[in-house]
């Protein structure tokens, strides 16, 4: 609710935390895409502008996290949005399980970008950051469906950073500057060095031990800015 809302920036408040990045999914109540929000509380464009004038007045940037490549499972697994799934059955984890519910975007289907063009015109105008983080981490589908052939041919890495380029494109034609996390690219580091350059890498691991000190290495020599 907006009151937790409130709740939770003011106790960011009270610990100096300057920037909170409200993530969604499936959670905002975009035009002409009911059928993927219906039932699961969206937030509204008036609630977001409310919530933004609440963080700014307690020093704090409200920063839209709108997933645009994999963990798109409750668009895909609708109709009008499963042609542009990269899967069209099952497909193996990194960690070895199978799965048969698609998550990822295709990256080739000109529809994808169509798609994520449409949801950031209409989420952006709510916020009145700069930024907006386009997530796009766990592709774990990438080349085992339809992008297959590609990612063979070319490498997933570049197949990756092609699709993130173009989504790149769409933030910076609306005045955004993007970020993204980078966990699914910095598993091919040749393609780092064609990462945008405006664009701030979110640095981030599962265990204690993750290689932080290489990957932001990594980022740095790209000439990239980052979060840790």
């Amino acid at each position: 609710t907006m009151a937790t809302l409130r709740r939770l920036v003011d106790l960011l408040t009270t610990w100096r935390i300057n920037q909170l990045q409200l993530y969604m999914e499936h959670t905002f109540a975009y035009r002409g895409h009911e059928v993927v929000w219906r039932g699961a509380s969206p937030m509204t464009g008036p609630q977001i502008e409310a919530l933004d004038r609440y963080c700014r007045a307690r020093g704090i940037e409200l920063v839209p996290s709108q997933n645009c490549f994999g963990h798109m499972e409750r668009w895909l697994k609708h109709r009008p949005y499963s042609k542009l799934a990269e899967t069209d059955g099952s497909w193996t984890t990194p960690w070895g399980t199978t799965r048969d519910r698609p998550s990822t975007l295709c990256p080739l289907d000109p529809g994808s970008i169509k798609l994520v063009s449409s949801l950031l015109g209409q989420l952006l105008t709510h916020f009145s950051s700069r930024q907006v983080n386009v997530g796009c981490d766990e592709t774990c589908e990438l080349g085992q469906g339809r992008s297959g052939a590609a990612c063979q041919r070319r490498d997933v890495g570049r197949v990756y950073v092609d699709y993130l380029l173009k989504v790149s494109r769409e933030v910076r034609r609306r005045g955004r500057r993007m970020m993204f996390w980078s966990n699914s690219v910095l598993e091919h580091p040749e393609a780092v060095r064609r990462l945008p350059k405006d664009a701030i890498a979110l640095i981030w691991g599962y265990e204690a031990d993750h290689p932080f000190d290489r990957q932001c290495k990594l980022v740095r020599s790209a000439g990239l800015e980052f979060y840790v």
